[in-house]
């Protein structure tokens, strides 16, 4: 028997489809809306394994919950499974601080547990369940064959490689698991909390990775040369552990900054007077799921403002993570004060503020305090190279009438008027309209006169409109293929799609999947080796079952970070979501 079909952009390509249509499954992320929810809904034990060279080592036992509306890939040896991180902070004398940090622990098996919702929807095993939760205990998430480095995910997009490095290797105590120095658990006028994290890729496709940290006040018990962490109070479900320091104050500002095409930061913010007419400002910076990361924090400061100290805190990488250490430099000048790591070109393994992690910075100045805007540069390259988060800055403004230097008509309008509407002077290195986006990088200069020379390769695009202003051969993300259209399977399937119309580079590569279910590209699916990625035609020797059917999908994609083209809709409208390694 055969079958012939063209179809249209990303319909599917059906081949031998008989039979009566299975029941419809309330786990499958079939219909229109429907997305996971990852969150860890309780931390629920912690484990104590002693204490080697004065470092203390931890594991939290975590209950990890489905709130949304189809089930999430919990895939033993592919990477479709999630990973779970655990950090240790601490809050003394207004200053909150990450002590310490665990690897990523690999998750291989989902439990349906009612822990969420009385209606859990059951799976094999294979998936965790609409509104089901599966425990893990502190001995599991402590398990030192289970946790792969962090440096090797993605987290804003779930992606890592498998088998993960060092995967099936232990250790002594300490090995891979939450560390913290002793000598920081004995304040005992501090609090302490436990934060659990997971990341998923079909989590983090349906965009919902900003609520997949949950943290809980532990209570430090001494016990012999070590201490033990107890957890008391409840679990805040899907707050970050910066949240415990506005819990804790609530005149600190928090300020959740969304990185374009990439993860969440948070910056949280207090003031507080010192005397002598000094105030102390406290920044943590959170990195929720940032792969592109932070590698400089500014805070505005008025040139004639007197400082009197600064300060930065980090929080130490072991087991053998490859990053650099080194405490970030400082610097004042041209009416800000600076705090920055080396740059990704000079080290990509410097001590950039990466995910999961929390850095802190301080200064006292007799600047008073004002709601204003902290810049977050970028340590990854890319497209925006800073982002802009609201928090208590030093006050650039002297009100004498005049337009000092570090003052603006964003932050001091009184000596320098009112912002203009557009951009106007595209070479100055400020932001004059105020929008958060200075020179060639705000719409209203890219391209135009004076960002020429913003096209650092040369191709015609400038570096705002740029994947990567790198690379002269890729500009953007490519379009949607055009048309795709098979004909078999009998005996084989010979399948054919012609380019996007918009390659987005020079060369272009396709991803091929074939799924046993019409509905499904993701748990349902396989990536087909074509043998030439940049070929448009391919060959699927694959039969269905009889009463069944193969669905195709053809995407796509070039050397742009970004590189994977959309994959248009279903029938019904609603965006495909599918990913090839």
């Amino acid at each position: 028997m055969r079958s012939s079909l063209l179809l249209v952009p990303f319909a599917l390509a059906v081949a031998v489809c008989a039979g009566a249509p299975r029941a419809a499954d309330p786990n499958l992320c079939d219909v229109p809306g429907e997305r996971p929810d990852l969150v860890v809904g309780d931390i629920v034990s912690v484990n104590n394994y002693g204490v080697t060279d004065g470092v203390a080592s931890y594991s939290l036992g975590s209950d990890t919950c489905n709130l949304g509306t189809c089930w999430v890939d919990w895939f033993a040896s592919t990477t479709a499974h999630p990973v779970f991180t655990q950090n240790l902070y601490r809050l003394s004398d207004g200053r909150f601080e990450q002590l310490g940090q665990s690897w990523a622990v690999h998750r291989f098996f989902a439990l349906s547990n009612p822990g969420c919702s009385t209606e859990c929807e059951p799976t094999d095993g294979t998936h965790l369940g609409v509104n089901c939760s599966t425990v893990n205990s502190a001995g599991i998430n402590g398990a030192q064959a289970y946790m792969g480095p962090k440096s090797e995910i993605d987290p804003s997009k779930g992606d890592f490689p498998f088998p993960f490095a060092t995967q099936n290797q232990t250790g002594d105590v300490l090995y891979k698991r939450l560390q913290a120095r002793t000598a920081d658990l004995a304040d005992p006028g501090a609090s302490y909390f436990v934060e659990g994290h997971t990341v998923a890729a079909d989590d983090a496709v349906a965009e919902n990775g900003g609520n997949n940290a949950s943290w809980r006040p532990v209570v430090v018990v001494p016990v012999g040369g070590s201490h033990n962490l107890n957890a008391v109070e409840t679990t805040r479900l899907g707050q970050p552990a910066i949240e415990a320091w506005r819990e804790a104050d609530p005149l600190v500002n928090l300020d959740r900054v969304r990185v374009p095409g990439d993860g969440n930061l948070i910056v949280g913010s207090r003031a507080l007077p010192v005397g002598d007419g000094m105030w102390r400002y406290e920044y943590a910076v959170q990195n929720l799921d940032s792969y592109r990361s932070v590698g400089s924090f500014s805070v505005p400061l008025p040139t004639a403002a007197a400082l009197a100290q600064e300060g930065f805190h980090d929080v130490d990488y072991h087991s053998g993570e490859p990053y650099d250490g080194a405490d970030w430099g400082f610097e004042t000048g041209a009416g800000r004060a600076e705090w920055s790591t080396s740059s990704h070109d000079e080290n990509p393994d410097a001590n950039a503020l990466r995910w999961a992690t929390l850095y802190n910075f301080r200064l006292d100045t007799d600047a008073p305090p004002v709601v204003g805007e902290v810049t977050l540069g970028l340590f990854r390259p890319g497209v925006p190279g800073d982002v802009l988060a609201t928090a208590v800055v030093p006050r650039m403004c002297n009100g004498d009438g005049s337009c000092d230097a570090g003052e603006s008509a964003c932050g001091c309008p009184e000596d320098c008027g009112s912002a203009p509407a557009t951009e106007l002077d595209c070479g100055d290195g400020v932001d004059g309209d105020c929008d958060g986006l200075p020179d060639c990088v705000d719409s209203d200069c890219c391209g135009g006169a004076g960002c020429e020379a913003d096209d650092l390769d040369g191709d015609g695009f400038p570096a705002c409109l740029d994947c990567n202003d790198a690379d002269a051969t890729v500009w953007t993300a490519p379009g949607e293929v055009a048309t795709l259209a098979v004909d078999g399977p009998d005996p084989s399937a010979a399948l054919s799609w012609a380019p996007p119309l918009a390659p987005g580079g020079s060369d272009v590569e396709y991803m091929l999947l074939r799924s046993s279910s019409p509905t499904d590209f993701g748990s349902a699916a396989i990536c087909l080796d074509s043998g030439d990625p940049s070929a448009t035609t391919a060959t699927d020797a694959g039969q269905p079952a009889p009463g069944t059917c193969y669905g195709y999908l053809v995407g796509a994609k070039n050397a742009c970070p970004v590189g994977q083209g959309p994959l248009g809709g279903d029938s019904a409208g609603y965006p495909r979501l599918a990913q090839c390694p």
